[in-house]
């Protein structure tokens, strides 16, 4: 078994929308939560109700780093943002080119959502960034889906990731089949551990068969 093979994955709760739900995440063992800026989805938060939540996360759990979701985003709002709610991480989940994902001085998760077998003819280009997020495709939706990609189609990239992050459907049902198969560095879960029907919320028990099963993995 290689070392990499052996390293525990962690896990990034993403679409956190109140402070309930984020000190759920991190007492479970969340390594990351991400708040979303992306005005067209469910989890979106406006920025006064970001910087509120993100100032009692950081009050009470200063060392969990916060993770900016941005989908073709101006960079002079992203800076805003990231300083008004001291994010830590900044994932881009749109159509950010390499020359725009390089000039934040925070680390930044550059995403691509994998369709088919072209999905990631530009990744090389990304490989330098702080990670790399393979997500589900969707026509018109950035993340968030609840669906799966077929992960037969990143096989050959997988070792070239310096720092990888799945995501797309991750719930406590496949979680430990996504770990063992393309042993991520970091799962990113978001509509799996919600209260079905209510994207704003999340589900205390799916949270803690998720949780499980990866400390089982571990």
């Amino acid at each position: 078994m290689s070392l990499q093979s052996r390293m525990k994955t962690k896990i990034k709760i993403c679409g956190i929308t109140n402070f309930e739900d984020a000190a759920a995440a991190v007492r479970l063992g969340a390594s990351f939560l991400g708040l979303n800026f992306f005005a067209g989805s469910p989890r979106g938060l406006t920025p006064d109700a970001a910087a509120n939540l993100a100032g009692e996360i950081k009050e009470k759990f200063p060392r969990i780093p916060l993770v900016g979701v941005f989908v073709d985003e101006t960079a002079e709002k992203i800076r805003l943002l990231a300083e008004l709610c001291e994010l830590d991480i900044l994932q881009l989940h749109g159509h950010e080119s390499p020359e725009f994902c390089a000039q934040f001085a925070e680390p930044v998760w550059r995403a691509f959502r994998v369709e088919n077998e072209n999905s990631l003819d530009d990744l090389q280009q990304f490989l330098g960034l702080a990670g790399i997020v393979l997500d589900a495709f969707k026509k018109g939706q950035f993340g968030g889906t609840g669906q799966t990609f077929d992960w037969q189609l990143i096989h050959k990239v997988r070792d070239e990731l310096p720092f990888f992050i799945l995501a797309g459907g991750m719930t406590p049902g496949n979680v430990a089949r996504a770990i063992e198969q393309l042993r991520p560095d970091v799962v990113d879960v978001c509509s799996g551990v919600e209260i079905e029907n209510n994207p704003r919320k999340k589900d205390l028990q799916k949270m803690q068969e998720l949780f499980e099963v990866v400390k089982k993995l571990s």
